[in-house]
């Protein structure tokens, strides 16, 4: 109630300002036109009584002549005394003053410049000899026409102000009224409208609150809204799945609720992406996006959606897994395009022998990794992978070995995964490697307990990023240059999910090179 009395007091207080501003807004603007509007009567009033004294012929026949200075000084009092003009000075073409009410200045050249001497009549407001005055300034022409001097009429200030004091008592007492008036007034109006003001206002609210809470909740997209401290003012229902959280997120800091990583960052707003940025969490990939929001200029938090893209991932997975293969069966088609060629040329030499024993040589070692990895793996897509994989190795310039100790075709993983798994870890290595002297990738399949089976991929690269080599499972971490529309840092990401989802174990270490290691569990 206190709170309300103190609203209350604050809007008349306002309110009282507000009227008394306009109303002394009101009087300055009306007291400034009404000077500038004497100053231009009086200014008139002035040009009018010099022009009327320059067109009296004696005039100009006394200032042509010269030495009638009296006769001059006399007709001037005469014309001031009749107009009401405190001062009318006549001066000769040179500017020297022939008459004025101070009979010190008369001889005397008038300052500033004289636009009546060039044949322009004008009239100014300025502070003059005897003070501030309104006057008129015209030139003297004499009967044929040239120009022989000047006649300055003004008007004092305090002459035509005190005319007008009335005009501007009356306005203050009108204002004063106007504003004691605006103010009862808005008193009165406040009153009356500020129930039904009160009313509509919380139906309003009641309404925006209602529909903000099923808008907000019907999104399939989640949302959140952080203060600029990143603490949760809101959260819908979508947010709490994908981010696992409940109701009593709301008020708690990001930080507190959601572990160190990638995800955090970027709903911290500490990774700055073009877009938005792909993370992985335990059990979906999500799609997250911040941005800031500004009122006023000022910063008053953040806005947040995140979207599941789990599905998104998965398809892309596949899409990987079919474009390995295609890559693999493309390097395969080079490589015996290849040797068809090196076969038909020793042909066409008509070198048999050597055609023959190449023709030997190139089918005994196709056919015994072939034929070795069919058996033991037991898996003929992972087994048509491998053979690819060679021939891939084999153009980059990698020597790449394959010992298959154990089958694979039980363990408990998808096709599909496993297919993401082992291709990934061999492209890495390869790619660590390309280039090199002597580049060698290694891969062993083993088992290591009786439920229990090992994927090792080894290379003699460059090694991993010391001391924590297990960044590189963290999604975003990529050592490649990042390009146009691609998904950088997600591969071994997904590769450490897969494995886990497969209640598997997934681990890297440095040695000479770097060696991945991936345990898997078999189907019961």
């Amino acid at each position: 109630m206190a709170k309300w009395k103190s609203v209350a007091l604050r809007f008349a207080t306002n309110r009282t300002l507000i009227v008394l501003i306009a109303a002394i807004l009101g009087l300055l603007l009306t007291f400034n036109i009404a000077s500038n509007v004497e100053d231009n009567q009086f200014k008139q009033r002035a040009l009018a009584v010099a022009e009327s004294v320059a067109a009296i012929p004696q005039v100009a026949i006394y200032v042509e002549e010269k030495g009638h200075s009296s006769e001059l000084q006399a007709l001037a009092n005469k014309v001031a005394t009749q107009t009401g003009a405190r001062y009318i000075v006549i001066a000769d073409s040179n500017g020297i003053r022939l008459t004025h009410p101070n009979p010190a200045l008369v001889g005397l050249r008038i300052d500033g410049p004289l636009l009546a001497l060039q044949g322009k009549s004008y009239t100014t407001v300025n502070s003059g000899s005897l003070g501030r005055s309104a006057n008129g300034k015209t030139p003297i022409f004499n009967a044929s026409g040239k120009i022989i001097g000047l006649v300055s009429a003004g008007f004092l200030a305090s002459s035509f102000t005190g005319e007008t004091s009335y005009l501007r008592q009356a306005f203050l007492l009108y204002g004063i009224g106007l504003i004691i008036l605006g103010f009862f007034l808005a008193e009165f109006l406040a009153r009356r409208l500020r129930n039904r003001k009160i009313e509509a206002e919380l139906q309003s609210i009641r309404t925006k609150y209602q529909e903000r809470e099923a808008m907000l909740h019907a999104i399939k997209e989640g949302v959140i809204t952080l203060t600029p401290h990143n603490r949760i003012v809101l959260i819908n229902d979508e947010a709490k799945r994908l981010l696992q959280l409940d109701e009593s997120a709301i008020g708690n800091s990001i930080e507190s609720l959601i572990p160190h990583g990638r995800l955090l960052d970027l709903l911290e707003g500490e990774v700055h992406e073009d877009d938005d940025g792909l993370v992985l969490n335990e059990s979906f990939s999500l799609r997250v996006n911040r941005r800031s929001v500004k009122l006023l200029g000022k910063d008053i938090g953040a806005v947040i959606t995140v979207r599941d893209r789990t599905e998104h991932i998965g398809l892309m997975r596949e899409l990987d897994s079919i474009k390995n293969l295609t890559n693999a069966l493309r390097a395969q088609q080079h490589e015996y395009s290849n040797r068809m060629h090196t076969l038909t040329g020793l042909l066409e030499l008509q070198r048999y022998e050597e055609a023959s024993q190449y023709l030997g040589e190139i089918s005994h070692v196709d056919a015994n990794l072939a034929e070795t990895l069919r058996d033991k793996l037991d898996d003929p897509t992972i087994t048509a992978l491998l053979l690819a994989k060679v021939s891939i190795a084999r153009e980059k310039g990698v020597k790449l070995d394959i010992s298959p100790l154990t089958s694979i075709g039980d363990l408990a993983i998808d096709q599909n995964a496993k297919i993401t798994v082992v291709g990934n870890l061999i492209d890495n290595a390869i790619e660590a490697t390309a280039g090199m002297q002597s580049a060698q990738v290694n891969v062993i399949f083993d088992q290591v307990r009786h439920n229990e089976k090992r994927i090792q991929v080894q290379d003699n690269g460059p090694g991993l990023p010391e001391p924590y080599p297990q960044v590189v499972f963290e999604d975003g971490f990529s050592t490649k240059s990042l390009q146009a529309n691609s998904h950088r840092g997600l591969g071994l990401a997904i590769v450490s999910r897969l494995v886990k989802q497969a209640a598997g174990v997934v681990e890297c270490r440095n040695d000479d090179g770097a060696i991945f290691t991936v345990v898997l569990p078999v189907n019961a």
